[in-house]
């Protein structure tokens, strides 16, 4: 940094006054960029003499659109900000009556107190390439990273500040060199030299990027957000990405024991943990999730069904944050026994394939992944072929997924209600009755949660992804329409249907509450947290809300005969031994199988949620104690109250440097740490309808308005399946897949939705009004 601005820092402080007055008091020190020419109007002035002062302005910048732009002492303090409270007009044209008018609608923003009130004018800059706002803070959290928010395509200089259309990349301060773009090193470059000149890394600063590359600065302000941060120590985040990148870089390695020679990391793949537990889970969802599921019962319920047996967890932490190891992923979807030379090439292609579209990172089941032997099998050998097989090796690849499919298949309904009637043992488990120690009970329920819960719905899920994929591949094919597929979906009854029709009969008094809370009162939005209430916890919460606009469709979906018969010769072709009707009886059950499922066990889990409080009640320890255990420790220092007390108190410490870290959805490369560009995502729509309306955001343990509303959500497990007794209009989630609880359930009820906008998207909703949910052309129209 030039040794000017530093003594001048140390002798002269800078000091944050207007708009106008900071750029005028910047003049002469930047070198990095640039401030444009300017002027500034008293209102006061203005008003005693408008023409005069037109005319002043219009002698300073004659034939040059002007900015004419508020500049009042209530806007850019160090103590406080008003960011966007005044006017400030673009594209004024240098003409009298044009600057007149703009001047006065500026002057007459500010309210009665006006005359106190100065204005800025400045010409437009001219061929803009780039503009934007960036932050030398996480206004969210305070964290060290510059927040770039910009607009590429506009060519405007106010489409950020204005909440138009734009980016965001968040770039580490202590690896700003990772941005390789001339442009965002230009924007780095003078972010810091303003730090040096104003003392402050606290700063918002608006800019424009001119086609040759010339920084224009537009305003600088502190942030004055940081007296509700609850920050981490700069140097605390930095130590802590240095261990994830190198824990990151370790583990993309080859592995002896799984094909392909790399890895990614993603929050959304396969059992997709940032919808389930969120990105930022405390340490006891964490850890249950992982027992539950992702240790060893994803792995063992794709084995039982003839996939490889893959003996490593699926899910990892970094840094808190829950990813999913994408090459684990993919080689439990390989056949058993797949000879590895073909193996490790069709990995190592997936794995290209996702890093080259990261916004399939919800979707590698259909989209990446070849997980079964559809009926679009002959389209996807291109792909094969692309992964390095040859003609030989495609045929056992295929025969291979054949077999794997047939056995699937051969499953019927029969087998599929066999598989299912095992979930009773968590669903009417009676653990209450016989083990009276509620820890013990604790560690009871969890164990019969994996044998007859989450064991059995893995395998029942596989079974409904195998038959969505037919139905995709129908529709691929145009064996079948898209509005056939809604039409069928509609049809299957699952137990999102018992739990709203059930909710109406309370609301009609032809059920009693209490009734209605023995059956589903276990449920909870956030199947794995003991901090969220469940539905017998706070009954007015979710009870009352009237009859649901959402009618259950009671209709049999009947294939037309031609249909039918050219399923069945589609299906034979592929050398399978069942026709249509057998095929959609096995889809329609699988799919509700999966859902009844998943309702049993998220019993267990909510049962043992509540022993454990009752547990924790005899030691002085809190639900917020115990959600910052993970559940290893409370079973192994049980008795040992400090212990666990110290535990909790590292976990709250440990969870504050979770939500301080900014890491990627999607980690391809161990340098995306140092970047980090939010997911735009590739929603996946529900029913082919388009529809508006006012947008109602649902937050954890509120009941906004909704009726009529499009619904925005994070993400949602069956815990928020009250939301269907309101008369709603739509749903848009940041999470989830196109096999997700909650595709399943707004394609059963006919819902227009978009499931898994991604962050990008979420973020731009979150200040709409009314939004515009058009599943037809897979559009989401955002109004402010």
């Amino acid at each position: 940094m030039e040794p000017t601005l530093l003594k001048r820092r140390a002798t002269e402080p800078f000091r944050f006054s207007t708009k106008a007055g900071t750029l005028a008091a910047l003049d002469g020190l930047l070198t990095h960029g640039r401030l444009c020419a300017q002027t500034i109007v008293a209102v006061s002035d203005w008003s005693r003499d408008r023409e005069g002062v037109v005319a002043r302005v219009l002698s300073l910048f004659p034939a040059r659109p002007l900015a004419v732009r508020s500049s009042s002492p209530a806007e850019d303090t160090a103590e406080t900000s008003n960011a966007g409270a005044f006017l400030s007009l673009t594209d004024v044209p240098a003409e009298p009556d044009a600057l007149d008018a703009a001047i006065a609608r500026v002057a007459a923003a500010y309210g009665a107190d006006d005359e106190a009130r100065e204005i800025l004018v400045q010409p437009m800059v001219r061929d803009i390439a780039l503009s934007g706002v960036v932050m030398t803070r996480d206004l969210d959290t305070g964290s060290p990273y510059y927040v770039i928010n910009y607009d590429d395509f506009s060519g405007r200089t106010d489409t950020v500040t204005g909440g138009g259309e734009s980016k965001t990349v968040y770039a580490h301060r202590n690896s700003p060199e990772a941005l390789h773009s001339p442009r965002m090193q230009k924007i780095i470059a003078v972010a810091r030299e303003l730090e040096a000149i104003s003392g402050s890394d606290m700063l918002d600063i608006e800019f424009c990027v001119t086609t040759d590359i010339q920084l224009y600065v537009l305003q600088v302000r502190p942030i004055t957000a940081h007296w509700r941060w609850q920050a981490v120590a700069d140097e605390t985040i930095g130590a802590a990405i240095e261990k994830i990148r190198n824990d990151v870089s370790t583990r993309m390695s080859p592995d002896p024991g799984l094909a392909g020679g790399t890895t990614i990391f993603g929050e959304m793949p396969d059992w997709n943990p940032a919808e389930m537990i969120g990105n930022a889970p405390r340490r006891l969802a964490y850890s249950l999730y992982r027992h539950l599921i992702t240790d060893a019962v994803w792995a063992d319920a794709r084995a039982r069904m003839g996939y490889k047996r893959v003996d490593r967890p699926l899910m990892t932490s970094f840094g808190g944050r829950p990813y999913i190891d994408v090459r684990a992923s993919l080689n439990s979807f390989l056949p058993a026994n797949l000879e590895p030379g073909i193996a490790d090439r069709l990995i190592d292609r997936q794995i290209r394939v996702l890093a080259d579209n990261v916004d399939l990172h919800d979707k590698i089941e259909f989209a990446v992944a070849i997980t079964c032997r559809d009926l679009g099998f002959a389209v996807k050998k291109w792909e094969l072929t692309a992964a390095g097989l040859a003609e030989a090796e495609i045929d056992v690849f295929g025969a291979a997924l054949h077999g794997l499919t047939a056995r699937a298949l051969q499953q019927g309904r029969q087998g599929l209600d066999a598989l299912l009637q095992t979930t009773n043992g968590v669903l009417h488990h009676g653990l209450v009755k016989f083990c009276p120690d509620p820890l013990e009970r604790a560690r009871r329920l969890l164990e019969t949660v994996i044998e007859s819960g989450t064991l059995p719905f893995s395998i029942l899920a596989r079974h409904a992804f195998i038959g969505v994929s037919f139905l995709h591949s129908m529709v691929d094919r145009g064996i079948l329409s898209p509005t056939a597929v809604d039409e069928f979906m509609r049809s299957i009854h699952t137990v999102a249907a018992d739990v709203v029709l059930d909710m109406a009969a309370v609301s009609e008094g032809t059920l009693a509450r209490e009734m209605f809370l023995d059956r589903h009162g276990h449920l909870r939005p956030g199947t794995y947290d003991i901090q969220a209430q469940r539905y017998d916890q706070a009954p007015d919460l979710y009870l009352g809300h009237g009859r649901p606009r959402l009618i259950v469709n009671s209709a049999p979906f009947v294939l037309e005969p031609n249909l039918e018969l050219g399923i069945d010769g589609a299906l034979s072709a592929e050398g399978y031994n069942l026709g249509a009707a057998e095929l959609f009886a096995y889809i329609a059950t699988a799919i509700a199988a999966r859902e009844k499922a998943k309702y049993a066990f998220s019993r267990g889990i909510s049962d043992a949620l509540e022993t454990l409080a009752e547990w924790g009640t005899t030691r002085g320890l809190t639900r917020a104690d115990l959600a910052n255990l993970d559940i290893a420790t409370i079973f192994r220092h049980a008795d040992d109250t400090k212990a666990l007390r110290e535990a909790a108190d590292e976990g709250r410490e440990a969870h504050r440097l979770t939500r301080a870290l900014r890491l990627p959805h999607l980690i391809v490369e161990a340098d995306d740490l140092a970047v980090v560009r939010p997911l735009r995502g590739r929603a996946t729509f529900i029913t082919n309808q388009s529809v508006s309306g006012p947008l109602a955001r649902l937050l954890a343990g509120s009941t906004p308005e909704l009726e009529g509303c499009i619904v925005l959500i994070k993400s949602a497990d069956p815990g928020y399946d009250w939301i269907f007794s309101h008369n709603i209009a739509g749903l848009i989630t940041q999470y989830g897949g196109a096999n997700s609880h909650m595709a399943i359930r707004c394609a059963e009820f006919g819902l227009p939705a978009a499931i898994g906008c991604g962050e990008k998207t979420f973020e731009a909703l979150l200040e709409a009004r009314v939004v515009l949910l058009n599943c037809a052309s897979r559009n989401i129209e955002i109004h402010r």
